[in-house]
């Protein structure tokens, strides 16, 4: 892991978490992100980190219900549009936003664990509302075409499943496999909003030349760029509102964030 970005001892920190100070690792993760938030000013993408700074870098993933051996970064919609967002999702009077709000809405995230470093784009059950206006959206031809352009366009390692964990799981397809025939549609057709974790995104081991110091930040570029055209397409704003077609169960609202 010569160069590497996050080091071996890193990992064993990781590895050995709570009983190991990874403060240090959360640091360079910080320092990822200040160089990473340049970039994306200069992008104009309109994600944000949390909103409560003590939270920024975090044990709770979008990918888990749970706390991860690992931490996270997430991105995210605005603290104004997750505000309304979460009223529309009936949430109005619950108080103040905590740190779990990242399972109510899409987030881009970065994330390294003992075993990767990954970058998600990740819809968690949590976030029904917007999981809903997906699924409305894909109710028109013209955007299901447009879902398979924008996988056309990413590379073939992108990973797409809807299992929940920070590991790969086995049943996943890559983003040259969802091309073939009908095979997104079929996919798509086994989703269960409300139930399933709709995630897509790249996985890297620990000693990959992408991590290494001089390379990392380059590819977090490239990789939120191809996952931020796929968030553009499946976020609810007031300008890309499918709620109307949406045609599923409306017996439920999805998991209960409660015990968070």
């Amino acid at each position: 892991m010569d160069g590497a970005y996050f080091t071996s001892e890193d990992l064993i920190a990781l590895n050995t978490m709570p009983n190991h100070d990874v403060q240090g690792v959360a640091d360079k993760f910080y320092e990822l992100h200040r160089l990473f938030f340049r970039r994306m000013r200069d992008h104009n993408w309109d994600l944000h980190p949390h909103w409560d700074k003590s939270t920024l870098i975090t044990l709770l993933s979008a990918a888990s219900s749970t706390e991860i051996k690992g931490l996270a970064l997430p991105y995210l919609r605005s603290k104004e549009q997750r505000q309304l967002v979460e009223r529309l999702m009936g949430r109005e009077g619950h108080g103040t936003a905590t740190s779990s709000d990242i399972h109510r809405h899409p987030v881009i995230e970065l994330r390294v664990t003992p075993t990767h470093f990954a970058i998600e784009l990740i819809l968690s059950p949590f976030s029904w509302w917007d999981q809903r206006n997906l699924l409305g959206k894909l109710a028109v031809d013209r955007h299901r075409q447009t879902l398979r352009t924008l996988f056309g366009e990413m590379d073939g390692d992108f990973r797409f499943g809807f299992w929940e964990g920070t590991e790969l799981s086995d049943m996943h397809l890559t983003s040259r496999q969802v091309l073939r025939g009908n095979v997104l549609d079929e996919w798509m057709g086994t989703f269960s909003d409300g139930q399933d974790w709709l995630r897509v995104g790249v996985w890297y081991e620990p000693d990959h030349a992408a991590l290494k110091t001089d390379a990392i930040l380059g590819e977090v570029v490239k990789r939120f760029a191809s996952l931020h055209r796929l968030y553009t397409f499946m976020l609810w704003t007031s300008n890309n509102n499918f709620q109307s077609f949406y045609r599923g169960s409306t017996t439920g609202r999805g998991k209960d964030l409660s015990t968070f």
